[in-house]
């Protein structure tokens, strides 16, 4: 039995004493405790072997010729062994002056002589299993239990004692974060995640185990993991700060190999943060929130790649902090307003259809565009409860118009679906509670899903889409051709709308490459069964060029930006009839108007 379970090899004792015939009787008492013995008779020897064995317990004779077992004990510690290593001394004496001062002397536990096997290895065994709990929880301390690397508390005097040591001394300090992670937990399982980072933690340690001249030693590159998905790496005795590029720009390669997980390739990218010693932090907290935040930039640049830290970044993220502070507010304080830009029939130039954007009234900044605030609520997860406003808010509106008289009868009301809405289990739960709370009918209601969200993950959105358009909800494609859905993939969705990215439509008029794939859009939409909406229409010329390749309906600047509720009602009442310029087209066409499958709404 290996009573030190947690070690590699046998446990070492060294035993001090200087008659030869206790080696052997100890040695004999011990072999069953599968223990190596070390002898030594002198104090000069014990030295020796304790600075070559390094043992792990100390059997020491207290009679010595010449000297004692205290007097070695003070050398041995002086010279070879840690105040760690537990010591039991051996002695013939009962004499509790004898025992009290091999106990002040640094001494753990005594055994009379003459000694019996089975007290022998009791002792023995007992300070040998007390070693092993206190390196347990000794490594507990300082190691992460998943990956073996060192752990946030150790990384942090780590980098503490690196900050100690400039001006002499350059370091750099890597935060990475792997942008597939989630994905991996939440479709293979946590089981799969904890083998992910494990094969990630392997690979940091061979990458940093390479000499490449950046660290003058191996034992000046620490990798550690922080929690989660995120790791650091410590590079110390740098020869220039910027060396630390080199290593990320090697990580970046190395990290982005496919993981072989659940019989499956995954590949897992890095994004890394950098600060060096050239930055001047004082405390291993800032230095690691730098590094963080230099990170997020990375991500949010596109990931896969290291962004270095800039002092700027540090003003930008308490900027952003405190502006998701606000967020947090902004729907308990009544500060969104929804804006609405109506959808207007080319073939007719009556208004159908709003669609229903946010804005923000910021208590200081003023009115913000969705593009100020709707990127931090996305990654906080605010942009569920804001959404869920939105949709009630909309169908209220959409609810009043439709009581009035004297304006066109609306078709339908779009409203924008997030892609943390759509992985949202009770999805279609909120939106038919929204319907029935305001007397909305599902036909009337458009919900817009961009095409880059639904490949996020065709097979889910088709699931929840798919259960929406069956209660009646109208549903659309949103800046269509910016993303990357195959003829399969569209075939397949539950659609009833393609919306035109309004990036095709401005410069359709210029380059006839973009006519034609407008063009092919409307005939593809056509022989799927679908409606177009052109978005960003700013010209007669866009109208006129939509109109001939039979485009349905058009938004943007053309006919109105977007507009409060108010507004939207003045627009509505406006268009009562048809605008003189729309006056040439056939009867026909006007009476599609009502005759739409995908814009009809019930009365």
């Amino acid at each position: 039995m290996n009573v030190l379970g947690s070690l590699d090899r046998s446990p070492r004792i060294l035993l001090v004493d200087d008659d030869p015939d206790i080696h052997d009787l100890v040695g004999g008492m011990l072999a069953q405790l599968n223990v190596e013995v070390i002898s030594a008779t002198t104090a000069d020897s014990a030295s020796k072997a304790a600075e070559r064995a390094r043992p792990d317990l100390l059997l020491l004779d207290y009679e010595f010729s010449g000297t004692n077992g205290l007097e070695i004990l003070q050398r041995l510690r002086f010279e070879s062994i840690s105040a760690a290593t537990p010591v039991v001394f051996i002695t013939g004496s009962d004499s509790h002056r004898v025992l009290s001062s091999c106990f002040a002397a640094g001494g753990d536990d005594y055994i009379r002589k003459p000694f019996c096997a089975p007290e022998l290895r009791a002792r023995v065994r007992s300070l040998l299993d007390r070693t092993r709990m206190m390196d347990q929880l000794k490594r507990m301390a300082h190691y992460d239990s998943l990956t073996g690397l060192t752990n946030r508390a150790s990384i942090r005097l780590q980098i503490q004692d690196a900050i100690d040591r400039v001006p002499h001394q350059n370091y750099g300090l890597l935060f990475l974060d792997f942008d597939r992670f989630k994905w991996v937990n939440d479709s293979l399982g946590h089981e799969v995640g904890d083998q992910l980072l494990q094969q990630i933690a392997n690979r940091l340690r061979d990458s940093l185990r390479r000499t490449d001249g950046v660290a003058r030693a191996e034992d000046a590159r620490t990798a550690a993991r922080l929690g989660g998905d995120e790791f650091v790496v410590l590079l110390e005795d740098l020869a220039d700060p910027r060396d630390a590029v080199t290593v990320a720009e090697r990580l970046l390669s190395t990290l982005a190999a496919p993981h072989e997980l659940a019989g499956q390739q995954v590949t897992c990218t890095a994004s890394i943060g950098i600060v060096t010693s050239e930055h001047g932090h004082q405390q291993p907290e800032d230095a690691l929130r730098d590094a963080d935040t230099a990170m997020y930039v990375a991500k949010h640049a596109g990931k896969a790649r290291y962004v270095v830290f800039d002092p700027e970044m540090h003003a930008v993220a308490e900027r952003r902090l405190a502006m998701e502070s606000d967020l947090r507010q902004a729907i308990a304080s009544d500060q969104l307003r929804v804006a609405y830009q109506p959808i207007v029939s080319l073939r007719t130039g009556r208004p159908l259809a709003f669609e229903t954007l946010v804005r923000w009234a910021h208590p200081v900044q003023g009115l913000l565009a969705p593009a100020d605030f709707l990127p931090i609520a996305d990654e906080t997860g605010l942009i569920v409860d804001i959404g869920t406003w939105v949709l009630n808010r909309a169908c209220a509106d959409f609810a009043a118009w439709r009581r009035l008289s004297g304006i066109p009868p609306l078709a339908a009301i779009h409203v924008n679906l997030a892609r943390k809405q759509l992985l949202l289990g009770k999805l279609p739960e909120v939106v038919m509670d929204a319907l029935e709370s305001h007397g909305v009918a599902p036909e009337c209601l458009h919900l817009e899903v961009t095409e880059s969200e639904i490949m996020n993950d065709p097979v889910h959105a088709a699931a929840v889409l798919g259960d929406l358009r069956r209660q009646g909800v109208k549903i659309d494609v949103d800046d269509f051709g910016t993303g990357y859905s195959s003829l399969a993939t569209l075939h397949e969705l539950p659609l009833d709308v393609l919306k035109i990215d309004q990036s095709f439509i401005a410069k359709m008029s210029e380059d006839h490459c973009f006519a034609a794939l407008v063009h092919a859009v409307t005939t593809l939409a056509q022989n799927l069964g679908l409606a177009t909406v052109a978005e960003g229409i700013e010209t007669s010329d866009q109208v006129a060029m939509l109109q001939s390749m039979d485009c349905d309906y058009g938004q943007g600047h053309y006919f109105a930006k977007p507009m409060s509720s108010d507004e939207a009602l003045a627009y509505l009442r406006s268009h009562a009839t048809v605008s003189p310029e729309w006056s040439s087209v056939d009867s026909l066409s006007a009476s599609m108007l009502h005759s739409s499958p995908v814009l009809h709404c019930p009365e």
